[in-house]
């Protein structure tokens, strides 16, 4: 199983960070469809989808947010778990728990992508491989210092990384 953060992991949501942090999630539906995903999400995806992995999708976002990209690039994404389905958000790793439950993934054969370090340490809570997602980041000295098991600063490297070792 794949566990992928959103949000500067997946798809560039810089532009609406403020209105994130804000939780300010009407303003941020406003202007989803000017939102990126970033180059070779799309293939990443796919390949992944065609060895048979369970996609997931784990967001401090509410879960409107991913399912609009599901909808408009039919992502093959298994499960989302968003804010309002959890009580605990990351660094907490319920998220990533019901995710893994609801695949009926075990810890050990499950990769958990996110750019920050409470990715890392989510990850780490939940006996997950934690793989850092930089390319999305100005600055990746937070996601460094939390040592994730791999950094990658491409979609690419990720996508080399995973097809090889899946």
């Amino acid at each position: 199983m794949i566990i992928f953060d959103f949000d500067l992991t997946l798809v560039d949501t810089e532009a609406v960070e403020a209105l994130r942090t804000a939780r300010r999630w009407r303003a941020v539906m406003d202007r989803v469809s000017e939102l990126e995903v970033y180059d070779g999400v799309h293939e990443l995806l796919a390949d992944l989808h065609a060895r048979g992995q369970m996609l997931a999708i784990v967001t401090k976002s509410p879960d409107m947010i991913p399912r609009f990209f599901l909808e408009r690039h039919r992502w093959p994404i298994d499960i989302i778990v968003g804010y309002h389905q959890v009580k605990r958000r990351k660094p907490d790793p319920e998220a990533l728990l019901l995710a893994m439950r609801e695949a009926g993934a075990a810890p050990a054969d499950t990769f958990h992508v996110g750019d920050q370090a409470e990715d890392t340490e989510a990850s780490r809570a939940a006996n997950v491989m934690a793989l850092g997602a930089g390319w999305g980041l100005a600055d990746t000295g937070a996601l460094e210092a939390s040592s994730p098991d791999r950094l990658f600063m491409s979609v690419g490297e990720l996508r080399e990384f995973l097809l090889h070792v899946l």
